[in-house]
């Protein structure tokens, strides 16, 4: 019971913003505590003196701040996905600066090229443009008017209002101001994973950013960028922390055991990954308004989807509920077996936009298989997107 008031709590994102953190533990109930301090090895200490050690939490997140929505503001989005807000400050043939959007003293970063997938200068569209979808062997030129240029970038510089780039070996030129995003060759993409343990940022701007290594002093946070940077981030700014490549698993990252889709007349939804099953991003509806995550699955109603687990795991973990853009005229029923067994959610599963979403915590162990099921409630199948967000098995 004290854990569901707690998953409530911070799920619940109209609360006022506090400098209280929800705690994710391998063992033992979520934690809400004031973080003074996070040392160089992961270990938190607490206003109450108390501590937590490194490799024995998974993620925190500010108590009543919602999850902000995707980035729209110029950014640089890297090949890992990674969103990060801010300018290009110049660039030449291997790397941009990149000049943070963070309050405070300016800072810039370097990113690799061969890092980044684009870069927005201008508002970006609710969705990936054709010409930002798919591979590209040349990096691809958006102009504000909507012409695209092929070719290869050299230089950009934007004190100069220049950029510079190459088409079939001869040198050509843009004026900065007329530039709307540039799309990199994804052939030269590539973003290595750190060995070991590292850090997944989110920040109240919508950034997005992995980094090798965290710190906080009660009112900054430093980091170390994937590219062996640091940066410092104002307190109020950081959201949430995950870390990534821990002991616990994503479910988007596990590959299923089984998956089957069987609405009659149509072709079979896929499973969605870190997507909602319409390709966007997954959305819900809270008491603070729209929030927008990263991580988890999609599925459309009238599927269901089986992971082994080899009774590795101690629970599974999510926050379900309809896609806040398209599943608004939804309706549909969540069930979680755990071996077979029908587990006990609350609201009975039931999901609609009226009832908002529900937290999961089922117990794991010694389960040999996951299976979640999507049924249809009433109305059909029309709109019954369901994102299971945030979505873990912890062992």
């Amino acid at each position: 019971m004290m854990t569901q008031t707690i998953l409530a709590v911070l799920f619940a994102t109209g609360a006022q913003t506090t400098d209280r953190f929800e705690i994710r533990r391998m063992d033992g109930e979520p934690q809400l505590s004031v973080i003074q301090g996070i040392l160089v090895d992961g270990t938190l200490t607490f206003a109450d003196g108390e501590k937590q050690a490194g490799g024995t939490w998974y993620t925190l997140r500010r108590e009543g701040v919602p999850y902000p929505a995707e980035m729209r503001a110029p950014h640089a989005e890297l090949a890992n996905g990674d969103r990060i807000q801010g300018t290009i400050a110049s660039a030449d043939g291997d790397a941009v600066l990149f000049r943070l959007a963070l309050p405070g003293v300016e800072q810039i970063i370097r990113l690799p090229l061969s890092a980044i997938r684009v870069i927005w200068t201008t508002r970006q569209p609710a969705s990936d443009p054709k010409w930002l979808q798919g591979s590209r062997k040349r990096d691809v030129i958006q102009t504000r008017s909507g012409d695209q240029i092929l070719g290869a970038i050299t230089s950009i510089d934007p004190s100069k209002n220049l950029l510079a780039y190459q088409v079939e070996g001869k040198d050509q030129s843009l004026n900065f101001t007329k530039l709307a995003a540039i799309a990199f060759n994804t052939e030269l993409a590539r973003v290595r994973k750190p060995k070991g343990l590292y850090y997944r940022l989110t920040m109240a701007n919508g950034s997005r950013m992995s980094v090798l290594s965290i710190t906080y002093d009660g009112k900054e946070w430093t980091a170390e960028t994937l590219f062996k940077e640091k940066i410092r981030v104002p307190g109020p700014q950081v959201i949430a922390i995950d870390v990534e490549q821990g002991k616990v698993s994503w479910l988007a990252d596990v590959t299923p055991a089984k998956y089957q889709s069987r609405v009659e007349g149509t072709e079979p939804t896929p499973l969605a990954v870190n997507r909602c099953v319409t390709g966007d991003f997954l959305r819900l509806r809270s008491a603070a308004g729209e929030e927008t995550f990263d991580r988890g699955i999609g599925l459309q109603s009238e599927c269901s989807v089986t992971y082994s687990l080899a009774e590795k795991y101690r629970r599974f973990e999510a926050l379900a509920g309809l896609d806040a853009k398209s599943g608004v005229r939804g309706d549909a029923i969540l069930v979680v077996l755990v071996d077979g067994k029908e587990q006990t959610l609350p609201l009975a599963g039931k999901l609609t936009l009226a009832s908002g979403s529900i937290v999961v915590r089922v117990d794991l162990t010694q389960a040999k298989e996951l299976t979640i099921v999507v049924k249809q409630g009433n109305g059909g199948t029309v709109q019954d997107h369901v994102n299971l967000v945030e979505a873990r098995l912890v062992p």
